[in-house]
């Protein structure tokens, strides 16, 4: 890595090296713009596996921008993580893009890897107790610890507070002992994370509600159940006892051999930068599906984006914006480059009472009338019959019920999805 010093002496980050889950690279530099450079033996061997995005083929010259170049958006810290590098890390260094890629870039969502060293360590992190993690006594500290420990090992993007790590359920004996003791038998996925015992080694992502937002966790796991229960693409989750830290197993990772796959978010992939993330319209998500999924993934992917898009407008998630929805690949060669799992999706009205979709349709933001959902579902995305996913998701949203509602939060949303169900009624 190499630096150098500004005005006020403190270091600034100038290149960084880049690397896949199949190889080295090439480099990424600033100076005045953004530069990235294929290496010179992947440029002479053409190797396309090494691309580092699907709209960046391997070439001689160099990509250029001012801003920082699209791929590294995918994946930069936003809000509450990139806040606390900041806070800690800017007597020492500039934190710009630059800097923050250099502390989180080792272990970000997705295949790409950026470090100060051109040998890039992808060794994940050490393995954390789910049963202090997840148990309904644990500390309220407990998310403060993990930051502090986890914070530079943490490359993703939202405003959420989150971190990512490694955990290996150790609770799965005392699990089955609580539960034979209360005689209390629930369905596969339902419940709380001490329930499950395949979590062993698993790659999470533990976010936590925050002041601003009470009670988000338990909003997106509801919305999560109803993606599941509608058999829709979700990663697996599962919820903490007390319901305040919802923990989502990370899908940018092959089951079977245990490398990362390459993800883009439709930041990157219409060439914009995280703060344009609410300008758009959802039409543009669809040509970007049809433009650089595989062929033979692209109807599949175009028919899941319509159910994930109506389920947002039934769920009244005025933050389904271009981070939250994105590519998943082996290679930018490979032929299974389809659309990712649904992620990041809440009922924001709850909180914000006027509160829109984060893109137009239709040339709208507004939530969509039944007849524009329909059309967007036969002229854009080409499903057969798009009034009875509509009337599906709709169905499975009203007849949802959790297993308990301490909170109130249900209640809160149910309010909101029964409004947005009326309003998207067939005979209405």
């Amino acid at each position: 890595m190499a630096t150098n010093k500004t005005a006020s002496g403190v270091p600034r980050i100038r290149t960084l090296h880049v690397g896949t889950t199949q190889g080295y690279a090439g480099l990424l530099s600033k100076d005045g713009q953004h530069v990235f450079s294929y290496a010179s033996e992947v440029v002479a061997n053409d190797d396309t596996e090494r691309s580092i995005s699907l709209t960046m083929p391997v070439r001689t010259e160099s990509y250029k921008a001012t801003p920082l170049l699209p791929i590294f958006q995918t994946f930069l810290p936003e809000g509450f993580l990139a806040d606390r590098i900041v806070e800690k890390f800017s007597k020492t260094l500039r934190v710009d893009d630059m800097a923050l890629l250099a502390l989180t870039g080792a272990n970000a969502i997705g295949r790409i890897r950026v470090s100060e060293s051109k040998d890039i360590d992808t060794e994940r992190g050490s393995i954390e107790s789910l049963k202090e993690i997840l148990a309904g006594t644990a500390s309220k500290d407990l998310f403060e610890y993990l930051c502090d420990r986890y914070l530079i090992a943490s490359g993703i993007s939202g405003i959420q507070p989150k971190v990512m790590l490694e955990a290996e359920d150790d609770l799965a004996t005392s699990a089955t002992r609580a539960m034979r003791r209360a005689r209390v038998s629930k369905p596969p996925g339902k419940g709380s994370i001490r329930e499950r015992s395949t979590l062993r080694g698993k790659s999470l992502i533990i976010k936590v509600s925050g002041s601003d937002y009470p009670h988000l966790t338990e909003n997106e796991f509801h919305c999560l159940s109803i993606a599941r229960d509608l058999k829709l693409p979700v990663p697996n989750f599962w919820l903490s006892e007390d319901k305040k830290r919802l923990a989502i197993e990370r899908f940018d990772i092959n089951s079977e051999t245990g490398g990362f796959l390459g993800f883009e978010d439709m930041v990157s992939l219409q060439g914009k930068v995280n703060e344009r993330k609410y300008e758009g319209s959802y039409e543009n998500i669809a040509l970007a599906i049809r433009q650089n999924a595989s062929p033979e993934w692209t109807q599949q992917s175009l028919e899941e984006f319509f159910a994930s898009l109506v389920l947002s407008m039934v769920m009244k998630n005025g933050d389904a914006h271009l981070k939250n929805f994105g590519l998943l690949y082996t290679h930018p060669e490979s032929d299974d480059c389809r659309l990712s799992p649904i992620y990041d999706i809440v009922c924001t009205t709850v909180y914000l009472s006027k509160d829109l979709p984060a893109l137009s349709l239709a040339k709208q933001k507004a939530w969509p009338t039944r007849k524009a959902l329909v059309a967007f579902g036969l002229n854009i995305c080409r499903v057969n019959d798009p009034e009875a996913v509509i009337d599906r998701i709709t169905n499975a949203a009203t007849e949802y019920r959790p297993d308990s509602d301490e909170s109130g939060m249900w209640k809160k949303m149910k309010e909101e999805i029964d409004s947005a169900a009326w309003s998207l009624a067939r005979n209405r």
